[in-house]
């Protein structure tokens, strides 16, 4: 075979292998081509649909800008999308990007009330908040805001509502389910506590009695050697120790289960109600609020019953109760130090009057104004909505005639004064 003759082979083989490579190119790039054209497509598909979504949607940067929104949010706070993009998320909500920067790359809330700043003022929202993580860039926010402002009014009555039927029904509930276990419990316990009675006297007449029994010294070793094995003095002084436990247990699941109802019932009418026990039984369903941060004093003076709504009293005291150990707790936050609650009842003239003083940071005079305005809330995101005081400033002075006001001095502490008109008239005193 000649050299021409190889190297023609050669260059037709070469020629063969070019071809499969321009083939494969060729299918790549259209591949490509369709690829692309089917991204192109669905992200058209995805943006429309963020276009149309009702729901206000946002997507911050990881450094807080705004990097897009839809036309639900521009309609919503009614500012131009120019204004909003390439600025920090301040300008809609300084609430919102304090939690971002505290959150970090996780953030991710499902119910996050806030006040967006719009043309016309503050509008309250429901946010979803969200974090999109990708391997190339840095993680970006997600959030969906749901306008609040035809709801809220409505919606703060219903949850006042159906919290205190909720309450009422799972209250009654807890009454069947654990009155009935725990009275057997009761029962049995008193049986064997009584039972170990009679036989620690049976064991000390036989005692007695072997005293006066001539036995072998074998005898007596295996009887002590048998008291020893099941250490009889560690029982004699344990068993009556535990029996009285657990019948003091069972006694406090029972006063719990009672507050619970006492607490729980709604109460559709006026009835003569003993606020005094109003306020322990408060205590006994907010005790997990308050023990860990602050001890209870109780100053309760001799009270006539008083007509009132108890149910909705009941919900008054233990805003109070709970909004005192908070404010406790934060005031003691990152030391050992314990507050102080304490609660006081007494008659002036023709009302009970009943205070709430706590040994927390006070209240700033800035907020005072708005310290009753429904939703207003000075707590962080998940430790409050502000409907508390709103609630009892509402249950006390629109429903009872009463009057509710503080005192406070910042850095000391806090005292809340509920009166209530004795004989239950609207208009009482102020």
């Amino acid at each position: 075979m000649t050299t021409a003759t190889v190297e023609a082979r050669r260059l037709e083989r070469a020629e063969r292998r070019v071809a499969i490579l321009e083939e494969m190119i060729e299918d790549r790039t259209r591949a490509l081509f369709l690829s692309n054209e089917r991204l192109q497509r669905a992200n058209a598909y995805l943006m429309e649909l963020y276009s149309v979504m009702p729901e206000a949607l946002c997507v911050v940067q990881h450094d807080g800008v705004v990097r897009d929104v839809n036309d639900a949010l521009v309609e919503l706070i009614g500012r131009e999308r120019e204004t909003l993009l390439g600025r920090t998320v301040e300008t809609i909500s300084p609430r919102l990007s304090e939690f971002l920067r505290s959150a970090g790359d996780d953030a991710r809330v499902d119910h996050f009330e806030d006040e967006w700043q719009s043309a016309q003022g503050t509008i309250p929202v429901l946010l979803s908040i969200a974090t999109a993580k990708h391997k190339l860039g840095a993680p970006i926010y997600v959030i969906a805001a749901a306008d609040m402002r035809e709801r809220r009014q409505l919606e703060m009555e219903l949850r006042h509502a159906q919290k205190l039927e909720s309450v009422g029904q799972l209250a009654a509930g807890i009454a069947h389910e654990i009155n009935t276990p725990m009275q057997f419990i009761g029962d049995n316990a008193r049986f064997l506590r009584d039972s170990f009675d009679d036989l620690l006297s049976a064991l000390a007449a036989y005692r007695e009695l072997l005293e006066r029994t001539e036995l072998s010294e074998a005898d007596r070793t295996r009887m002590q050697e048998a008291e020893d094995d099941v250490d009889l003095e560690y029982l004699q002084a344990r068993v009556p120790k535990a029996f009285a436990r657990t019948l003091e247990g069972v006694d406090r699941v029972s006063t719990i289960v009672s507050a619970m109802k006492a607490f729980a019932h709604p109460g559709h009418e006026r009835v003569p109600t003993d606020l005094n026990q109003a306020i322990q039984t408060t205590l006994t369903v907010a005790r997990n609020e308050v023990k860990y941060v602050a001890d209870v004093v109780t100053e309760l003076g001799e009270l006539p019953l008083v007509p009132c709504y108890a149910g909705d009293i009941n919900q008054v005291f233990l805003n109070l109760v709970v909004n005192a150990a908070q404010a406790i707790e934060e005031h003691n936050e990152g030391t050992d130090a314990r507050g102080l609650l304490t609660i006081r009842s007494q008659v002036d003239g023709e009302c009970v009057v009943i205070s709430f003083t706590d040994t927390g940071g006070g209240i700033p005079e800035s907020i005072h104004h708005r310290l009753f305005e429904p939703f207003f809330t000075t707590k962080p995101v998940g430790k409050g909505t502000g409907q508390g005081l709103a609630i009892s400033y509402a249950v006390v002075v629109e429903k009872h005639g009463g009057s509710l006001r503080f005192e406070t001095t910042p850095g000391e502490g806090t005292t809340f004064v509920v009166r209530l008109p004795i004989q239950g008239r609207v208009g009482g005193p102020r």
